[in-house]
């Protein structure tokens, strides 16, 4: 067939006239074909050859923590020549790969890029991520993941932007702006998928895969709004998460996929189930084989098969039989097609070899690790002082590929550099000594011989991720000894922690002089690190999570409900009286969300309410001056309440943020928008809206800071 009787290979019709056409050439096993996913190991020529929809590049279902094969242009476009030239209709097929964090060059963990409150930051580290990943034959990466956690054992905490749902939302829908561009079929642009979808992140316990409980009202006003800013975002693809809701799996949810996805929302992209996720519909109980499982989850609205095959197998007989319809298989192949058109995959479905200049993006992946590094603790030793010697010690002071964090497939081992290599690097005068952490006399040694101790404790890369949730988030064993050994020593100490989750701190931590903490920041953590210890960077993080005192307290997160005898306890000042939650300890969290210092101070004037309506929502204005000695960055932080509403509305939500950056001495007025539909809930007839009424609102620097104004809209 010559490309004149191919109307769908005329670039001059819309994405919609060319679906269209295609879609009536496509037999009824083309259109089967393209709802099939495969792994590179074991995708065969007959499957290219027969109209494939995808292949998937990684050849297990934890990818994220299994050693996987290199990714390549030569590779995918030697599979792709069988799709294209030995085909039918000559339809390429979209590779996909978990490029979550990063390619080659590897950016803070997502729960560490939260922690700048920086959209443009965000979106400016994926699209580094499309270019390289798009340059290796990658069209389409499974990422953002936008799932609500508040549970830091739930090892996929490292995965998302935290536990606020609208930090989320606006970090989310910046990750989608830098994969796809505003024009997806770019050479170096690449199809983003929202994922999971819905409530992964509730999964009881922090239990990878576990069972969820969530009320309609919470999953519609806590866990779906991030993914309906993506929609709003043009993300190209959803991906069904793995949990059941009110017992019916997501992959088969037609309430989730059909009426509220399409219908309410207006997504017209496909979704892909997870791994193996419609072979588990037997293991949820709700089909009695795999035929039952196929037929459930396509006319639920699940189009694409992740990897199990039941499609494949089964979507002939259910066809044949009725039980599938030939209008609901063509519709799932109108979505898929309609993306690999978006793509412009038709017109350029080959890589070919393409040159990436990578040093500006270790550069920006320097900067992004530096800038999100949180300073929880400020003493004399930030910034180290000139030309004191150092101490510098603990288990992952000389750690490399740990620095990168779970969800690492691409990175390059070789180039990254220590903590310890980046301080000689940095300032090869310094008198810098390091002793193994198995080494105790050693360590005794380098204490009593140095100014100050840089001790780096935390978790490898290994720790966190897919299916490797923990029962104790906890330093790992014999970490808090080590600290206590230093400690004992007298010297001041600076504490950072690298870790995949926010951990409970032994107590003895704040007894060090200084603490700083890092999401694994990526392949230049260690450089990035080293400026913010020697103050060439400022610190800007701010906690995406909360971090709690102790074990009991999980799950504690700042936008909880009130309940009926109220204390309050999270945003009670430090040493008020009250509480009686707990009565073995404060029930306050050690670290509030939203909190964190910089090497300057900063002071807010009176805010003034300019605007509160339904229609517009509420804007808010403010003076901010920066009253330190040092340049810097900050986040100005609104929170609203909803006092009185038909279902108890929580006790403080984020609602605006800007970051301002201030020259010592500089002030400028701020503005800041609370948009209208961050103020809806769910009513009891199930639908959200804003309602006309009183609201609370606070101005300050984290969940807890700032007086009370009362304002009615």
């Amino acid at each position: 067939m010559s490309n004149a009787e191919r109307p769908w290979m005329n670039p001059d019709l819309s994405v919609e006239e060319r679906t269209e056409a295609l879609l009536r050439e496509m037999t009824r096993e083309e259109c089967i074909s393209q709802l099939l996913q495969v792994r590179v190991d074991q995708v065969t020529s007959e499957q290219l050859q027969g109209a494939l929809g995808s292949v998937i590049l990684a050849a297990s279902a934890t990818a994220g923590n299994d050693a996987q094969e290199e990714s390549s242009a030569e590779q995918v476009d030697a599979l792709q020549r069988v799709a294209v030239e030995e085909s039918r209709l000559g339809i390429p097929f979209i590779s996909g790969r978990d490029v979550i964090h990063g390619h080659h060059t590897v950016f803070p963990v997502p729960l560490g890029q939260a922690a700048s409150w920086d959209p443009d930051l965000v979106e400016q580290g994926c699209r580094v991520a499309a270019v390289e990943a798009s340059a290796d034959g990658i069209h389409w990466t499974f990422s953002p993941m936008v799932d609500i956690c508040r549970d830091p054992r739930w090892g996929r905490i490292m995965e998302g932007y935290g536990e606020s749902v609208h930090l989320m939302a606006e970090l989310g829908a910046a990750a989608v702006r830098g994969y796809q561009t505003e024009d997806p079929s770019a050479p170096d642009a690449m199809a983003a998928c929202a994922k999971h979808f819905a409530g992964y992140g509730a999964a009881e316990g922090g239990r990878d895969y576990n069972s969820t409980e969530i009320t309609r009202s919470t999953l519609q006003d806590v866990y779906l709004p991030p993914f309906e800013a993506l929609v709003k975002a043009g993300c190209l693809t959803f991906m069904s998460s793995f949990n059941e809701i009110d017992g019916i799996s997501s992959a088969a949810n037609p309430f989730l996929l059909d009426e509220l996805l399409r219908k309410r929302w207006g997504f017209d992209g496909f979704v892909v189930t997870d791994w193996d996720a419609v072979r588990e519909l037997l293991a949820h109980g709700i089909a009695a084989d795999g035929a039952e499982a196929a037929a459930k989850c396509l006319n639920a609205g699940a189009d694409m098969n992740m990897v199990d095959g039941l499609y494949a197998e089964h979507l002939p007989a259910l066809l044949a039989e009725g039980i599938v319809s030939e209008a609901s298989l063509r519709e799932a192949v109108r979505r898929i097609l309609r993306v690999k058109f978006r793509l412009g995959l038709f017109e350029r479905p080959y890589t070919g070899k393409r040159v990436v200049d990578r040093a500006p993006h270790k550069q920006l992946a320097r900067n992004v690790a530096a800038r999100c590094c949180v300073m929880l603790k400020r003493g004399r030793s930030l910034p180290l002082p000139e030309e004191e010697s150092l101490a510098l010690l603990g288990p992952l002071a000389t750690a490399t590929q740990d620095l990168f964090g779970s969800w690492t497939l691409d990175g390059i081992p070789g180039e990254v550099l220590s903590l310890l290599d980046a301080f000689r690097e940095a300032e090869p005068e310094r008198k810098i000594l390091h002793a193994d952490w198995g080494d105790s006399s050693g360590m005794d040694h380098a204490v009593a011989w140095a100014n100050r101790v840089l001790l780096v404790l935390g978790e490898s890369a290994s720790r966190s991720g897919e299916a490797h949730s923990v029962g104790d988030p906890t330093l790992p064993p014999g970490q808090t000894e080590l600290l206590e050994q230093v400690l004992r020593l007298g010297k001041p100490v600076i504490l950072l922690v690298i870790a995949g989750r926010p951990l409970v701190l032994p107590e003895a931590a704040q007894r060090c002089d200084s603490i700083l903490y890092s999401f694994h920041p990526g392949s230049e953590g260690g450089r990035g690190l080293a400026d913010v210890v020697l103050g060439r960077v400022e610190p800007e993080g701010r906690l995406p999570v909360t971090l709690p005192r102790s074990v009991g307290q999980i799950p504690l997160y700042y936008d909880h409900k009130p309940t009926g005898r109220p204390t309050d306890e999270y945003h009670r000042p430090e040493g008020s009286p009250g509480g009686m939650r707990l009565i073995d300890q404060p029930g306050s969290p050690l670290y509030r969300f939203g909190y964190g210092l910089g090497y300057s101070r900063y002071e807010l004037g009176e805010p003034r309410v300019l605007e509160a309506s339904i229609e517009n929502g509420i804007r808010v204005e403010l003076q901010v001056k920066n009253v330190g000695e040092h340049a810097g960055s900050t986040v100005i932080q609104a929170y609203t309440r909803i006092p009185v509403a038909e279902r108890s509305q929580p006790v403080r939500q984020l609602s605006a943020f800007q970051r301002v950056r201030l020259a010592a001495g500089e002030e400028m007025r701020c503005t800041l928008q609370i948009q209208p539909e961050i103020l809806a809930y769910t009513h009891l007839d199930g639908e959200r809206r804003v309602d006309a009424g009183p609201v609370h609102l606070w101005i300050g620097l984290h969940a807890s800071d700032g007086k009370r104004i009362e304002l009615s809209l």
